[in-house]
């Protein structure tokens, strides 16, 4: 007896690749019972390109295609509709502008069987399209590396039931928050790397302006959650340079040289475990990744100041 497993997918203007993803979830071996996509606020055509694409399509599958709007506008919440939604005992997890296999759930669902569990992750793969791309790359989720990923995720919907559903308005860090309460929980998440997403264009940013932007956005949710110390390191570094640079100005030329070496050399070869990047990409390697991950550094800063601001201090009234 095939599982019934319901689909959640938010998006957020993704027009022009939504087709692609409607198809690819309908189209899978192991057929959802429902698919569940959960508009995040897009201020484009996605929501009318759905209902229309439903309306032409659905006789074509057995899974019952849903589109959903409740004001949601990020991913940790419009996930969370899908789950209250949801009536199936699993729950699938995909995000638009992904490659994934039309096995995809088929290869979880056995995965779960074989290995006795109720939650396991797939895997992305990401190299970047420009120089800014593979920097960014290189600098966060590393560089030709598979990391394990929420989106190709299958999970009973009783583990959310123990777990509590996603923190709520996040933009990013809900995941990790997640998987820290699974943890707690002794909630084992099997990782199968057999099953990889990869990106439609670009993985990160395609450009400087978009990266700090980006990284603005997703420093600000980080604040607050629980076990999770980093933003504080983003907010006091800047101090502890500011009264270094007052206190000696050849240790702040230290500092700096330091802080170059180590985000050119050290974080991409720590992120990506290995040295592919600089063998593929050296002159980019060379001249690009301090300028990016200062960026990225930056964009942390002034986002983690903005979450601290609104989070410890929030505007009365």
């Amino acid at each position: 007896m095939s599982p019934e497993i319901t689909v959640i997918v938010p998006y957020y203007n993704e027009k022009d690749s939504i087709e692609y993803t409607l198809e690819r979830v309908g189209g899978q071996v192991l057929p959802a019972t429902t698919a569940v996509f959960v508009n995040s606020s897009s201020s484009d055509d996605t929501s009318a390109v759905i209902e229309r694409w439903i309306l032409e399509n659905q006789h074509r599958f057995s899974t019952r295609f849903l589109n959903l709007f409740e004001h949601t506008d990020n991913p940790a919440s419009s996930k969370n509709v899908g789950i209250r939604h949801a009536k199936t005992e699993w729950l699938a997890f995909m995000d638009c502008g992904q490659n994934f296999d039309k096995t995809w759930l088929e290869q979880q669902f056995r995965f779960v069987q074989d290995n006795r569990l109720d939650v396991v992750s797939g895997v992305v793969y990401l190299v970047g399209e420009n120089w800014v791309d593979r920097c960014a790359v290189a600098q966060t989720y590393g560089y030709r590396r598979n990391r394990p990923c929420v989106p190709t995720t299958l999970a009973r919907k009783s583990v959310f039931e123990k777990t509590g559903l996603f923190l709520e308005g996040r933009r990013a860090g809900y995941d990790a928050a997640w998987l820290r309460k699974l943890r707690k929980l002794k909630i084992a998440r099997g990782v199968n790397e057999a099953v990889r997403i990869t990106y439609i264009g670009f993985n990160f940013s395609s450009n400087l302006a978009h990266l700090y932007r980006k990284s603005v956005i997703y420093a600000k949710p980080s604040v607050a959650l629980e076990g999770y110390w980093m933003p504080y390191a983003y907010a006091v570094a800047p101090l502890l340079f500011a009264f270094t640079a007052t206190a000696s100005v050849a240790a702040a030329v230290t500092l700096c040289l330091f802080y170059f070496l180590a985000r050119t050399f050290l974080v991409p070869t720590v992120k990506s475990r290995s040295i592919v990047f600089f063998k593929e990409h050296p002159v980019e390697a060379l001249l690009g990744l301090g300028i990016v991950g200062f960026v990225i550094d930056l964009g942390k800063t002034v986002g983690t100041w903005h979450g601290i601001r609104c989070y410890y201090f929030p505007k009365s009234g």
